[in-house]
Order: structure tokens, then sequence, then C-alpha cells
């Protein structure tokens, strides 16, 4: 035996035979089966991207609408927050309008409550007065004895 021995491949009128079948299998399953496979990969390709770009344009959607949401919350605290505000301060000035009508009331009954206590002071006063004399003399003569 030779090194060279045998080829491995044997060319022969079987090989036009087989390309011959080959070239007519193409030529039959390219409609029928590569196309369909190729354009259905490209469909699924083209979704594929789509769908990608559709979650990146939604992301991009989400983000605005989460920036828009905490700018109109930001906004509606802050006039909650004058609202409030506003209220305290409404209560404020009725809570010291009060206050000084109270005190204003309470002026008003304490000069006349003084008024009268020193109307009775001086009526009490005006009555002692007359008889302090008659007190004197009888305390007088109680101690002295006599009469002054």
């Amino acid at each position: 035996m030779s090194l060279l021995g045998a080829p491995v491949v044997d060319i022969d009128g079987t090989f036009f035979i087989q390309a011959g079948i080959f070239i007519g299998l193409v030529i039959v399953l390219h409609p029928l089966l590569f196309k369909p496979w190729l354009a259905a990969r490209a469909r699924r390709s083209e979704a594929i991207e789509g769908a990608a770009k559709k979650a990146v344009r939604l992301r991009e959607q989400a983000d605005e609408l989460v920036a828009d949401y905490d700018a109109r919350l930001a906004k509606a605290q802050e006039q909650a927050n004058e609202v409030r505000a506003k209220a305290h301060r409404e209560e404020d000035a009725k809570a010291s309008s009060k206050l000084a009508d109270v005190r204003t009331a309470v002026a008003t009954e304490t000069d006349a409550e003084r008024a009268r206590v020193s109307a009775q002071a001086e009526e009490a006063r005006k009555q002692l007065g007359e008889k302090v004399e008659d007190l004197a003399q009888a305390i007088a003569t109680k101690l002295l004895g006599r009469a002054i």
C-alpha cells in the first residue's frame, strides 16, 4: 500500500447528480423554507429592537411623569403650607382681638368696681366721721369715768 492510497472523496458521475439534487433542493426550498424563515427572523429582530426602543421611550415618559408629579406635589405642599400659615395668622388675629376685647371689658369692670368701692369707702368715712365724736365721747367716758 502506498501512502497516497485511495482518495477520500471519489469524484465520479454521482457528484454531478448530487450537485443537481442540491441545486434543485435549494431552488425549491428557497421560496418555501428559507425566505419565510429569514422573514420571520427579520420580523423578530425588528420586534425586539422596536420593543427596546419603545421601552426606552416609555422609561423617558415615566421619568417625565415622575418629575411632573414631584413638581406638582411640591407645589401642592407649598400651597398647603401657605393655607395653614394663613389660617394660623387668622386664628392668632382672632385670639388677639378676643383677648383685647376681654381686657377692655375687664378694665371697664375693674374701673366700675373701683369707683363703686371708692364711693362705698367715702360713704363709710362719712358715716364714721359722724360717729367719731360719739365714739370718742363714749370711749373717754368709759376711760375717764366722766364726760368730756
